[in-house]
């Protein structure tokens, strides 16, 4: 295909062969062509997501309040509420613009965006809004205020109590938080350590304030709108990688 190509995601949208089972629940995000590959079954996909986060929030749930206690559960969505929400809107804003650079200005950006619009392309405005929501509070209340508190405490055995704890802490579980975020092409490993970068900066949120809503806000925020776009616009053109399939193997090639 020529650099010139003006051809879109959208106008074919095969029915890939997806990775195994298990990595439809570590990223689903990202695998829901594979399990509904056909552009009209798009509600089927916000179902499929809204399913594996409903039961990321109830694990996410339940190991809090084992942990902690209801009461101290109840305090993670009480304390520092709207410092939370201000640092949340902050970040996802900074992400937002830097996804906008990168998709405008860089290669990876184009063939991220190239592969998520294969995905979601033809979304309406709801179905973005209801997986970015699905997301946003499952992936943060499973990570951010489940797996964190644990991870500075295992940290703080090695460490001590205090900043080395906490930024150590923040690192296990952003890596963690990557590690299901991980791709199974190499173009696409941008998107792994992208999801990193945005773990630790909500992981820095939760850590000062003691709230999740300013994390959840940042990763709907986020997501929502970088789906929005994606589906209203498709992938930008200029030099990305177009994604079929061939002798049952997923391919990439540069356009």
């Amino acid at each position: 295909m020529t650099r010139g190509s003006q051809s879109s995601p959208f106008d074919s949208r095969p029915a890939l062969p997806g990775p195994p089972l298990p990595l439809y629940l570590l990223a689903p995000a990202s695998r829901f062509q594979y399990l509904c590959p056909m552009r009209g079954r798009n509600w089927a996909k916000v179902i499929v997501v809204g399913v594996v986060y409903s039961v990321m929030t109830v694990v996410g749930v339940l190991w809090v309040i084992a942990r902690d206690g209801r009461e101290a559960f109840w305090q993670i969505v009480a304390n520092e509420r709207w410092s939370s929400i201000g640092l949340g809107v902050g970040v996802g804003t900074a992400v937002l613009w830097l996804s906008g650079w990168a998709a405008a200005k860089t290669n990876w950006g184009r063939t991220l965006d190239t592969f998520f619009a294969q995905v979601f392309g033809g979304f309406s405005v709801l179905q973005c809004l209801a997986t970015a929501i699905a997301s946003g509070i499952g992936e943060e209340m499973l990570f951010r205020a489940a797996l964190q508190p644990s991870a500075i405490a295992l940290a703080a055995k090695w460490t001590g109590a205090g900043f080395a704890a906490a930024s150590l802490g923040i690192l296990l579980t952003s890596l963690a938080f990557g590690a299901v975020h991980l791709p199974f092409k190499k173009e696409l490993a941008p998107w792994t350590l992208f999801a990193i970068g945005t773990s630790i900066a909500f992981g820095a949120i939760y850590a000062w304030t003691g709230n999740i809503a300013g994390p959840m806000l940042a990763h709907a925020m986020i997501n929502g709108i970088n789906l929005s776009r994606i589906s209203r616009k498709g992938a930008p053109t200029g030099p990305a990688l177009t994604i079929h399939e061939k002798g049952g193997m997923l391919e990439f090639e540069r356009r």
